[in-house]
């Protein structure tokens, strides 16, 4: 996330061609009150939100949605871009993006997960339930089934593997990298 001028003016570079897809991210929580603080109401169906514990949903959408929020309120979004910093406030942006060339900017925000969340953790989306040992399950809305491992399983009805990363005992669910965000603005963004 890039401040271009003020804290009015984001500019967000993503490296993937679309925000969302693919995404390698844990859609699991543990409380759907985390949502409130966001502001992102009315949800999209397409997130397809659990009704009880454990709460899961398809963390592909909530960043498609997420990217659209920002978007409507102002901030600009570069898919397929990448960023190489030659100065404190200045760079290039290069990749297959409408945006390219120098920019400048008045702060970076490499937003970076602290090395104790950083280990690998598989996710399976499957279609059958399956007897987990840990509580890093949850059924979605759409029937679909998310289970988190810090080890390779096998899940016979899997129809998609995700490679993501999180602490000693848990995947980085979706309450544990709000917490990571929440911390990070309350240190280092400041109204200028």
């Amino acid at each position: 996330m890039i401040q271009l001028k003020t804290t009015d003016s984001i500019l967000l570079l993503h490296e993937n061609a679309e925000i969302g897809m693919p995404t390698e991210a844990c859609g699991l929580f543990s409380n759907p009150n985390i949502f409130d603080k966001l502001l992102l109401e009315p949800f999209p169906n397409s997130l397809c939100i659990s009704l009880s514990p454990p709460f899961a949903l398809r963390s592909e959408w909530l960043e498609k949605h997420l990217a659209i929020v920002l978007a409507k309120n102002g901030t600009t979004i570069a898919t397929r871009a990448i960023l190489e910093i030659t100065n404190p406030n200045t760079g290039i942006i290069s990749g297959s993006s409408i945006m390219e060339g120098k920019i400048n900017f008045h702060h970076l925000h490499n937003i970076e997960i602290p090395p104790h969340f950083s280990k690998k953790w598989y996710g399976y989306i499957h279609t059958k339930p399956f007897k987990q040992i840990n509580n890093n399950s949850g059924l979605r809305k759409d029937t679909s089934y998310e289970t988190w491992s810090d080890s390779i399983i096998q899940i016979p009805s899997t129809i998609e593997v995700r490679k993501g990363i999180g602490s000693e005992i848990s995947p980085n669910t979706i309450d544990i990298i709000m917490e990571m965000a929440q911390s990070y603005f309350d240190e280092h963004i400041s109204e200028d």
